[in-house]
């Protein structure tokens, strides 16, 4: 029965569910008992009783109710949704453009005294918001140096034709190769071709005066910032340790290109307790040799030949004893006029007389006291050898050993 009713509440929402029954069909119904054979009822003692015609449609009418009450609970869900309405058709009107003078209008009220005051206001102040570098001391790489006002300087229109910031009383000395460019009409940066040169001083100013806006502006005074790159400095030296050679051969590498004779008279080598040796000591190695000797730390400074400085000593060097190669201060640059201000040093140590250090198998060592059978013997020393000199004749063995042989390796 609520199956039909749903089915006929989903044709007929907005009417009460209505039911037919036959009251006469149902007395007859209910006076009949319905047992199975052999089964006991559960209640003798309760009657069967039947309804009459009006118990029957309270009882209808009550679940009728019920209901209807349960359906219009969830009408909403059942809303048929309001059908969108078709847009409406737009009409194409075509006007002239430009409008015809007399179909003009004018929307304002303001007459042309009034347009020139209101052109004669205040600009206010022109100010230098930022500039780049803002350090007095630069340590790297420097390619720019940006300036940025806080007004507009050229015309957007004027950006294509790369109005001269020096008409505007900016200037950078000493002059650098390399181009002045706007960024934006508040912006101008100058451009290095390569890099700007090391140990300089630069002054960026931008004269008061000559400076104005686009729109009228002025600055109050003149700017004026100095900045300086980086002074020589060394960035590799050799040797760095004990040399194997009483000749040996120094090599300085730099961090910006130098005069190589200005250099080598700046250079001062000291030994023992604070003795100098004399610089007519001391010789440039040529060209080709120096290229030749130190190449791989050259190409670390992509073949730069205008960094470095080699030399070595006419006469040999004393033995077991401490060098220092010193650079004093003031050693000039190739790139600018600054100089250093700090000595630089470095040490190295020539070899000892030769000696042996250590031997296997050696009794003073429990853990070395004896060797096996087929195992090599050997002897350590402090220096590198000439394998040339190495020969049996210079060892004695006891008791002799017929088949005895030698093996060269380094430092034994």
């Amino acid at each position: 029965m609520r199956s039909n009713l749903k089915h006929r509440l989903d044709d007929e929402q907005s009417e009460p569910p209505l039911f037919d029954f036959d009251i006469d069909e149902a007395n007859d119904a209910d006076s009949e008992t319905m047992t199975d054979v052999g089964e006991t009822p559960l209640h003798n003692d309760l009657q069967q009783q039947t309804l009459t015609r009006i118990q029957l449609e309270q009882l209808f009418s009550r679940a009728s109710s019920a209901l209807v009450a349960e359906t219009t609970n969830d009408q909403e869900s059942f809303k048929r949704k309001t059908t969108i309405k078709v847009p409406k058709t737009s009409k194409m009107i075509t006007t002239p453009f430009p409008p015809i003078q007399s179909d003009r209008q004018e929307d304002f009220d303001i007459s042309i005294e009034e347009l020139k005051q209101f052109a004669q206001k205040p600009v206010g102040q022109l100010i230098i918001d930022r500039y780049s570098p803002d350090d007095k001391e630069i340590y790297y790489a420097l390619s720019t140096v940006t300036l940025t006002f806080n007004q507009p300087m050229i015309s957007i229109s004027s950006l294509d034709e790369q109005t001269n910031p020096e008409d505007l009383g900016i200037s950078l000395i000493p002059k650098v190769q390399g181009q002045w460019r706007w960024i934006d009409t508040k912006t101008v940066q100058f451009e290095a071709k390569h890099r700007f040169p090391y140990s300089t001083k630069y002054t960026l100013t931008v004269d008061r005066i000559r400076c104005v806006s686009a729109i009228g502006g002025k600055l109050d005074d003149d700017f004026f910032f100095e900045f300086s790159t980086k002074t020589l400095e060394v960035l590799q030296f050799l040797p760095d340790e004990t040399v194997s050679t009483l000749k040996p051969r120094c090599f300085l590498l730099f961090d910006q290109k130098i005069h190589m004779n200005e250099i080598f008279k700046h250079i001062c080598v000291v030994h023992g307790d604070g003795i100098k040796m004399e610089n007519k000591e001391l010789e440039l190695l040529d060209e080709d040799t120096a290229e030749n000797e130190f190449k791989w730390y050259l190409n670390q400074r992509e073949g730069n030949r205008q960094e470095y400085i080699a030399f070595t000593f006419k006469n040999d060097l004393l033995k077991a004893t401490e060098y220092t190669i010193q650079l004093t201060q003031d050693c000039p640059s190739a790139e600018g006029p600054l100089t250093t201000t700090t000595e630089w040093s470095a040490e190295f140590r020539t070899y000892e007389p030769l000696k042996i250090i250590g031997w296997f198998p050696n009794i003073n060592d429990e853990d070395q006291e004896t060797v096996g059978p087929g195992r090599c013997w050997s002897i350590r020393s402090n220096n590198s050898l000439d394998h040339s000199t190495i020969k049996k004749s210079i060892f004695n063995v006891e008791p002799i050993v017929s088949d005895f042989g030698e093996q060269r390796e380094n430092s034994f």
